[in-house]
């Protein structure tokens, strides 16, 4: 499953943030895919993602794109007020600034609508956030 999601800079689309000269995106202000193919998305489950683009600031229009640091991976429900840590990617990695890897998903979680959120904590704090829906295994 591919779910495109807006980074921290949508309004860049307009601003600067887009296309690069090949006439691909290809920076932090790029809008973001998060891949979670091959997750078990319910309680004592576990999500497999990545998401590309993972930088610390937009560096779009100048400037040398640096990997983001620190990224949380968080899963909130809709009942909960707060979200809860699944796992934490030390720093995004390879020419796409990807963040990957596996996360189990607690036994407590409610079944239902959720939001899961990859977010560095460094730089400008980039943030990737896609609707899942928890189900009963």
């Amino acid at each position: 499953m591919h779910v495109v999601l807006a980074g921290a800079c949508v309004a860049g689309l307009l601003t600067g943030c887009g296309p690069s000269a090949g006439g691909t995106t290809s920076a932090s202000c790029a809008i973001k895919e998060v891949d979670l193919d091959g997750s078990d998305l319910r309680p004592g489950g576990e999500v497999r993602l990545s998401v590309d683009w993972m930088t610390s600031r937009c560096e779009d229009t100048g400037g040398i794109a640096r990997p983001a640091r620190n990224v949380d991976v968080t899963v909130t429900t809709a009942g909960d007020r707060e979200p809860r840590l699944l796992g934490t990617v030390d720093e995004a990695a390879g020419p796409r600034f990807t963040v990957a890897g596996s996360f189990p998903l607690p036994d407590d979680l409610p079944i239902g609508e959720a939001t899961l959120a990859v977010t560095s904590t460094s730089g400008e704090g980039t943030v990737a956030e896609t609707p899942i829906v928890l189900t009963a295994g």
